[in-house]
């Protein structure tokens, strides 16, 4: 357990550099993850995410599973499928995982024990699998000139010639690979890889994944997938539970950007209308009590491709301003920071309840100058790292928000009683709004968005200044507010219950990057639109069960609407995939219309 340990070996997945030429319970575990694919009506999707109004909507979303300290997915790689677990990460752009060369590779070198879930994928057992070639200038008597697409061509002769990639990463790990390729789909049942495209399509896998054409829809047996074939591990991608890393930043490489480069290669065109987008994709992470048994597969949370799913809000999808899309990451820009006591989400505010600032400029808050600088918000990082210049601002408003002036924020082990748990403050950052969104009218009102600062009934006071504060405050009404509640950054040890570690740490240099890590994401389901330039944030449940059996609610519902249609002698609607044997296979495809008297969350 990695809970006692410094800082410098918590998982951190921002990566340093990136090395060219380099030599040489059951009630919450998910045995079966059903990718769901959920029709939404117009109104639905403009109450849940204000994008275009649409006639009919689809998302295909599938289940996230606990790491330590990290969430992954099921990647199903190559003919026959064999399954690989990703970690998630916003941080970086590539995929990679162990293949057959990497020796000793997630195992303890002593005592042979494994520490990954599943074995080295084999490459020579996959029909589709290829590895990338290259042919550099200097050797063009054989051949024009061959790049490689992601990796760094090493070239010895014609027959000893491969694509090489390698990264490392801030908290000191790193690996070697081989650029390599194959046919892959994500999520599914747990444990059951689905081999070729009937299969696929009779369990319904990519039926919500949008067409490409008006006359061609989408099969995942079409995708080819380039990623690291890795040769060589170290650190904590040996011994993490995890077997690889799915890179989902917005650079070359990145899963999501490989699908979209994919569907724009066969023809697809996004029209007015269109919500489906393959350049938007969202995480919402849940977190299950450490002691359980993580190998086995536990459900926290899910992915959902394509947009964002309003069926798991809480409170509507807000926007806040990616600062440097240009770079590759997710930036957000902090504006403001306040503590509020006696935990909570944004909406359990009580009236009159104060708001202690952290009072400090946006460069401190940013962690360093300039107008376009900003927090990474990065999954794959376990946990919040600002810089040290904002400590003894954050104390100063710690000490108020406990209404305890001998009170020092610490990131050392402390009991904690559950009630105690519930009187820490909840932290609340304040994000650039997103100037598009408002425009086009994508942003909420304020007077119905409690994750904005205009909300009526919330937040006045982010809005005030004061002859006493030190830094200007220069909110407005549509920036955005996201709460961190005290469950989510502080941490209780998986061997010592009701000991607890605050995982926001202030110890970054000024001028370093700072990260939002897995606990900023935590209850949110986060939207990630490259399209637009943006980050979305709408408070959630992010449970995986709760989510099916609300989207299994609205099928019944759909069929009790068909069966009536029926009796009325009018043609039935079409329902797709509402039998028992589909839907325990470990997929669920669905079709939903909602009722007008239909109450829908949040």
């Amino acid at each position: 357990e990695k809970f006692h340990a410094p800082v410098s070996q918590r998982r951190r997945m921002y990566p340093m550099s990136v090395i060219q030429n380099p030599n040489g319970s059951g009630e919450i575990q998910v045995v079966d993850a059903r990718l769901v694919q959920r029709h939404m009506t117009g109104e639905e999707v403009k109450e849940g995410e204000g994008a275009d109004h649409a006639a009919d909507v689809t998302y295909e979303t599938g289940a996230l599973y606990q790491g330590y300290g990290t969430h992954y997915v099921d990647l199903w790689v190559g003919t026959p499928p064999q399954r690989q677990t990703v970690i998630i990460d916003t941080g970086s752009s590539i995929t990679a995982f162990p293949c057959s060369k990497c020796h000793d590779c997630g195992v303890d070198s002593a005592s042979k024990e494994r520490y990954h879930i599943d074995p080295e994928f084999d490459e020579t057992k996959s029909g589709t699998f290829k590895q990338a070639h290259c042919r550099p200038k200097y050797a063009s008597q054989h051949g024009p000139e061959s790049k490689c697409s992601l990796g760094d061509c090493i070239y010895d002769n014609e027959e000893k010639n491969f694509c090489t990639m390698s990264a490392m990463y801030a908290e000191g790990s790193s690996w070697t690979a081989k650029e390599s390729s194959d046919i892959v789909y994500p999520s599914g049942p747990h444990n059951t890889g689905l081999e070729g495209t009937e299969a696929l399509k009779e369990h319904g896998v990519g039926a919500g994944m949008g067409d490409i054409t008006d006359d061609r829809p989408f099969d995942w047996m079409d995708f080819r997938l380039s990623f690291g074939c890795q040769t060589k591990i170290t650190g904590m991608f040996n011994n993490q539970l995890e077997d690889g890393i799915m890179g989902m930043d917005n650079r070359a490489g990145a899963f999501w950007l490989q699908l979209h480069q994919h569907y724009k290669r066969l023809g697809f065109k996004k029209e007015d209308g269109d919500v489906f987008d393959p350049t938007k994709f969202s995480l919402c992470y849940d977190r299950q009590p450490t002691s359980l048994d993580l190998a086995a597969g536990v459900g926290s949370g899910q992915l959902t491709l394509g947009g964002s799913d309003s069926l798991l809000h809480h409170t509507p999808m807000v926007y806040a301003n990616n600062v440097s899309p240009s770079m590759g990451w997710y930036t957000v820009r902090v504006k403001a920071m306040f503590l509020r006591p006696n935990a909570g989400r944004l909406g359990d505010a009580k009236p009159h309840t104060k708001y202690y600032r952290v009072d400090a400029t946006e460069e401190h808050l940013n962690g360093r100058p300039g107008d376009r600088s900003g927090i990474i918000v990065d999954s794959g990082t376990t946990d919040t790292y600002l810089s040290e210049s904002l400590k003894s601002a954050f104390n100063d408003a710690f000490r108020k928000a406990l209404d305890d002036p001998s009170a020092e924020y610490h990131n050392d082990p402390i009991e904690l009683s559950k009630d105690d748990l519930k009187h820490m403050p909840t932290i609340l950052i304040v994000l650039q709004g997103h100037d598009k969104s408002k425009l086009t009218g994508t942003q909420p009102d304020p007077s119905i968005a409690v994750g904005l600062v205009g909300h009526p009934n919330h937040h006045r006071e982010m809005t005030r200044t004061s002859s006493n504060h030190k830094s200007q405050n220069d909110v407005n009404e549509h920036d955005v507010v996201v709460a961190i509640p005290p469950d989510h950054y502080m941490e209780e040890s998986r061997t010592h219950p009701g000991v607890y570690v605050s995982r926001v740490y202030f110890n970054e240099r000024f001028g370093a990057q700072n990260i939002f890590g897995s606990n900023f994401i935590m209850g949110h389901e986060v939207l990630f639109d490259n399209g637009m330039g943006r980050v979305g944030f709408a408070e959630s449940h992010c449970n995986y069960d709760k989510y099916l059996s609300e989207s299994d609610a609205l099928l019944q519902n759909e069929e009790r609407r068909t069966e009536a249609t029926v009796e009325s002698n009018q043609p039935p609607a079409e329902l797709v995939g509402a039998n028992d044997d589909l839907h325990s296979s470990g997929w669920n495809r669905k079709a939903h219309e909602i009722g007008g008297d239909l109450r829908f969350p949040g």
